[in-house]
């Protein structure tokens, strides 16, 4: 079986759900290996995995190892929704205030740094850990994922900056924070851009049939169809 990575966060429904749940006939035989970014990075270049998706940012040292996949990312053209700083201060103050980074991110925690240093001149104090699991209690952190769409809705951080949103007033462009990458010994096979063509079937049914996963994903934080639309 072909090991294929996923992200676990609700961002990739659309792509793997048809794939997973045989709404598309795949003859390929895959193996989930369902990980957070920043460990599906290492896993795809230790070879844990052929296909994957990976933090954007992940491909500056994995290139010579692996080639991007056309036509499947995690992208945003301005607000993403899932990748937020929540600050209990305005932006402009978190000048020398420790924030809190998640340990899940690669793409992201580049991000929130160039953003806040070259937009905001600010040189915030970094340190690894879950906002999550802090009660409120931290200034500020960034968050992604699923449990980015739990804190906005609880509304406990009444300052929340949408990393999507800050790129583009900055730079007038869209925001790629996850590519889909498989290692290059691999890619000859037959059966891997068999595998490959299967996503993008599968990202075609989802996208075509949103609100169905909405009904089947259904989840307390947040709008699903409004969240995967405002995805690219």
């Amino acid at each position: 079986k072909i090991k294929l990575g996923k992200f676990p966060f609700l961002n990739c429904v659309p792509i793997y759900h048809a794939l997973e749940k045989g709404e598309i006939k795949a003859k390929t035989q895959f193996e989930l290996i369902v990980d957070v970014p920043s460990s599906l990075n290492e896993r795809l270049k230790r070879r844990e995995c052929v296909i994957a998706p990976i933090s954007s940012i992940a491909y500056v040292y994995l290139k010579e190892e692996v080639f991007l996949l056309p036509n499947l990312s995690i992208s945003a053209k301005g607000s993403v929704k899932s990748v937020v700083l929540f600050s209990r201060v305005p932006i402009e103050k978190l000048h020398k205030k420790t924030i809190f980074l998640t340990r899940q991110s690669a793409t992201s925690i580049a991000l929130l740094k160039l953003l806040l240093k070259e937009c905001f001149g600010i040189e915030a104090q970094y340190r690894p850990g879950e906002i999550m699991q802090l009660n409120g209690q931290a200034v500020a952190g960034l968050a992604i994922g699923d449990t980015a769409l739990r804190i906005k809705a609880k509304g406990i951080y009444p300052y929340q900056f949408d990393l999507g949103e800050l790129w583009q007033k900055w730079t007038g462009l869209p925001f790629v924070f996850g590519v889909f990458a498989v290692r290059k010994e691999a890619w000859p096979k037959k059966e891997v851009k068999e595998l490959w063509q299967l996503l993008c079937l599968s990202k075609k049914w989802g996208l075509s049939h949103l609100d169905k996963l909405v009904l089947l994903y259904a989840h307390e934080a947040i709008d699903l169809k409004q969240y995967w639309q405002h995805l690219n």
